[in-house]
């Protein structure tokens, strides 16, 4: 597809604009999963609409193979000797970067959207997002911050606070838990690989840490914290600074679950092991009926099946649009599950596939409690209600992660544990903070056999009957 070319106020971007840049040589679209989305084309200073393209204006050009048009504005440009001049251009959601929003006591994900609906001088921009997630956004400390830092551009961001993947639809900005799909597509040495080119980086790999918090007064310090075994070969700990995971001040064990979460949630014991890889399309092949069930994009996943490797799972994280072609030029690749499983520390000696590797499956079990109606009431006693109630669907391990929020109240303890069966493998209480809530954190991963029940509960000893809300999470990693 050749650009069109738009004024700034263009909104739509349905029709030919201003025309379309038929003289175009070259159109490049880069986007990257929770990061870069920009393009550069090519024009000749003969060209027919030279002299109309200046930066202000905006172009309107497919970034995938599904036809979708999205705008971006051009920015620079670059004019070489030859006549030819390389036009910069970026997403139009980096307009973001130019909104400022000044707010604090954040905790939810929709209160952080409505913050950033309150940007000056006026946002033109929509936010959604599915389901609601609770959490102290610590980005929002009152001083001056501009939409794009809040969304992802600064330590203690609503990335950081609530996790997920973006996606930039002109106005729209869209933050999906997983934004890709998992396709049951193959790129296979061979066959359809072009090329294969592997970077493995273990140099920022960690599989301990003393995780602490501090305000500047006053510091939380916990025990050291495990993700599992390193595959560095060298024994490791790190200070962890999980600061902005609390709105006030923590307790240890607190202090102690969000290290462990952290690492756990990061990947952080695994090497940074990434692919860049060129295939070839059905399209390019004669077999254009077929396309659709071979089309893959930003954040899916597929199989990569390469000599001396095990088949194995990759989120594509990067894709290079040839928007003239209408094809890929390449697409960079971060590996799945075999990390996922060094980083927990889980046995290889474990049952294989014909293929020679592992088989590794998940299965996610999240419990939100943010309405009245999923609240749950805990009287006064020693009576264990139930927050969350899974059962194992296969052997393997589960992870668990989450809090839940218990009302304020001025008498008595709080309590929340976890068990296996009828085996208790974590748990916290506090007393009660008089006006303050109770916050009330569970992690860690442990063995699970296939038809274990896997249960959070809480209850308290003394005071009026209490709601609790919060997240849970119990994820199954089956081997």
């Amino acid at each position: 597809m050749n650009p069109v070319l738009y004024e700034s106020t263009e909104t739509e971007f349905l029709d030919n604009g201003l025309g379309r840049l038929r003289d175009c040589l070259r159109c490049i679209v880069t986007e990257e999963r929770n990061g870069v989305y920009e393009c550069e084309f090519d024009y000749p200073m003969d060209g027919e609409l030279f002299a109309m393209i200046t930066p202000g204006k905006v172009i309107g050009v497919t970034h995938d193979d599904t036809g979708d048009v999205q705008p971006f504005d051009i920015v620079g440009y670059t004019r070489p000797i030859d006549g030819v001049v390389t036009f910069h251009c970026v997403h139009i959601s980096y307009r973001q970067s130019y909104l400022t929003v000044a707010g604090q006591n954040i905790n939810s994900l929709l209160d952080a959207f409505s913050l950033l609906n309150s940007a000056k001088p006026s946002n033109p921009f929509v936010y959604v997002a599915s389901p609601n997630k609770q959490g102290y956004l610590a980005a929002a400390d009152g001083i001056p911050k501009t939409v794009k830092q809040m969304l992802g551009g600064v330590e203690g961001s609503i990335l950081d606070a609530y996790g997920g993947e973006y996606e930039f639809d002109k106005f729209t900005v869209r933050l999906h838990g997983s934004r890709g799909t998992d396709r049951d597509f193959s790129i296979r040495y061979g066959v359809n690989m072009l090329n294969y080119d592997e970077n493995y980086d273990t140099s920022d790999s960690f599989s301990s840490c003393i995780p602490y918090w501090t305000d500047g007064t006053t510091t939380v310090i916990g025990a050291m914290q495990s993700a599992g075994q390193t595959v560095t070969g060298r024994g490791e700990c790190v200070p962890l600074d999980v600061s902005e995971k609390f709105e006030s001040k923590p307790s240890k064990s607190q202090v102690e679950a969000a290290g462990l979460a952290y690492m756990v949630a990061n990947k952080t014991s695994a090497p940074a092991r990434t692919i860049n890889i060129e295939f070839v399309r059905l399209q390019d092949l004669g077999y254009e009926n077929l396309s659709d069930l071979m089309r893959c994009g930003l954040c899916d996943t597929v199989n990569v099946i390469f000599p001396g490797y095990a088949p194995t799972r990759y989120k594509i994280v990067k894709t290079v649009w040839d928007a003239l072609r209408g094809r890929y030029e390449s697409m960079e690749l971060g590996q799945l599950s075999p990390t996922l499983s060094e980083a927990l520390g889980i046995s290889s000696g474990v049952s294989s596939s014909s293929a020679g590797g592992p088989v590794i499956s998940y299965d996610d079990e999240t419990k939100t409690i943010s309405s009245a109606s999923e609240r749950v009431s805990v009287p006064s006693g020693t009576a264990a209600h139930t927050v969350l109630s899974v059962t194992a669907p296969d052997n393997g391990y589960v992870v668990l992660s989450g809090y839940v929020q218990m009302a304020a109240n001025s008498t008595g303890n709080r309590h929340i544990e976890a068990k296996i069966g009828d085996t208790v493998i974590c748990q916290e209480t506090q007393a009660a903070h008089g006006s303050q809530t109770c916050m009330m954190s569970i992690s860690g991963i442990h063995p699970v056999n296939e038809g274990q029940s896997v249960s959070i509960a809480v209850w308290q000893n003394s005071g009026s009957a209490l709601y609790a809300g919060g997240e849970l999470d119990a994820l199954f990693i089956a081997i």
